[in-house]
This record gives structure tokens, sequence and C-alpha cells, in this order.
């Protein structure tokens, strides 16, 4: 038997992205919230920036971070076979951060409206994970036991310097927090500048 595996679903993976300048985010993270505030909503159900600042990206304590996410982004779009040009008008349309405690979680869902969304670690317990669905996904039976073709969920470890770049209608979610520790990510959208067509 040969098992055909189309449309695969992706996440790329980026390691000890920034590492060095974790301390000095995560004491920007500790100020803004402190001085901006954080909220959350009933699909938010974390501490989060989004509710008052999403320009972060363009503070000096994350635009190291910034420059990375681009040199990554541009990466994958050549990986995954986009026209050239797109290479040099991707642009971060939005950062925030999240910080969450116990009892915080995120429900499944997308980021509409940009080209590519990711997530940057600063501080996490070793069992803290991130979760990627397929939605659309039409089994009536479940499998008796979980295998690489039939599962509908995958996990990845919330790392310090990790980052995780994915297409923005990619459904993700975090599971509720049962550690009692801080958790801290970036999250960000990233889109592509109008520019003449593309003959």
């Amino acid at each position: 038997m040969h098992i055909h595996k189309f449309f695969p679903k992706v996440v790329a993976e980026y390691n000890d992205v920034c590492s060095d300048r974790i301390p000095a985010m995560i004491a920007e993270c500790e100020e803004l919230s402190k001085n901006c505030g954080t909220g959350s909503s009933t699909s938010l159900n974390v501490n989060s920036s989004h509710t008052s600042i999403q320009t972060i990206h363009r503070l000096p304590a994350f635009k190291p971070l910034a420059k990375q996410i681009l040199e990554h982004a541009r990466e994958f779009i050549d990986e995954y076979g986009y026209y050239e040009v797109l290479k040099e008008r991707v642009f971060i349309t939005n950062m925030w951060f999240n910080i969450s405690d116990k009892g915080n979680y995120l429900y499944p869902h997308t980021h509409p409206g940009t080209k590519f969304s990711g997530a940057y670690y600063l501080e996490s317990h070793p069992d803290h994970t991130i979760c990627f669905h397929d939605m659309f996904r039409t089994i009536l039976e479940q499998p008796m036991r979980p295998t690489e073709l039939g599962t509908d969920v995958r996990i990845l470890p919330c790392t310090p310097g990790t980052m995780y770049l994915f297409h923005s209608d990619f459904v993700h979610s975090v599971a509720q927090q049962k550690q009692d520790c801080r958790k801290i990510v970036i999250s960000f959208n990233i889109s592509f500048k109008d520019g003449p067509e593309m003959r």
C-alpha cells in the first residue's frame, strides 16, 4: 500500500530567535501592561495588549524581533513558492502581547484579513503548548487509536525563543493553563503591501 498525503498544513518553526533580548522584552511588556493596561474578551481569555496597543513592533525593545520576523517571513514565502516580488512587500500589520496565568485559555480562532500570523514566546512553562486544528475534517467516527493520518489536532511546545509562523486562516488555540505560573507570548500578523499589478 502507498498512502498519498495531499494538501499539507504548514507551520514554520524558528528556534533561538532574539533569545538574548528576551529579558528586555519581558520588562517592556510588564511596563506596557502597567501603563497602558491589558484586557480580555469572551474569545480572548488572557490579559492582552490587543485591547490597548497593537503596534509594539514600532517600539525600540521589539524592533530586533520585528526585523527577525520579517526575515523569517521572507524565507517562508520563498520556501512556499510565492512570487519573488512579494518577499519585499511583506510588512507587520500589528503586533501585541498576551500574558496568561493559571486558568487562562484561547478558543480556536483565526486571524482574518491578513496573510500570515505568528507567535513568539518570551516566558513559559515546559508543559505549555499551542494547538493547531483541522476544522474541516468530516470523519463521522473518530479513529480508535491516534495516528498521523487520523489526527485533527497537532500540539507544539511554547518554548522561550521559539517562533511559529503560519497562514492566518490556520485555526489555533491554547488549552486552559493548568500550571500556576505566567506565560508571555508575542503575537503578530503579516500582510503584503499594495503595488503595481504583477505580469
